[in-house]
């Protein structure tokens, strides 16, 4: 599984309407191919910043699949508005957890 890290900054004051169209937005994202759930993190130190992260099945279902989709215009159009800056978008995968130790044992 890939996750989509996307750091966004919001504008001061509007991280409660970005944070509902979040929620408005999550059942795009349950419905695109190959998402395993997507969730809100935001910043302790900088309440403006928020993490995005989404687990996918393949990184093509993510840049291919959903960035090609009418669903993601829509989630651009439910929290776009909010946008301080343009997100920081990355792609990880696990590489240890404390799930998965054998490989250094």
């Amino acid at each position: 599984m890939i996750h989509e890290m996307a750091s966004i900054l919001v504008k001061p004051g509007m991280g409660g309407q970005f944070e509902q169209g979040f929620f408005e937005a999550l059942p795009l994202f349950k419905q695109a191919k190959g998402c395993h759930g997507a969730s809100l993190e935001r910043s302790v130190e900088d309440p403006l910043r928020y993490l995005v992260i989404v687990g996918w099945e393949t990184l093509e279902d993510h840049v291919v699949g959903f960035r090609n989709s009418e669903d993601y215009g829509r989630w651009r159009d439910l929290v776009g508005a909010f946008f301080a800056a343009p997100p920081f978008v990355d792609h990880t995968k696990v590489v240890i957890d404390d799930r998965v130790t054998e490989e250094f044992q």
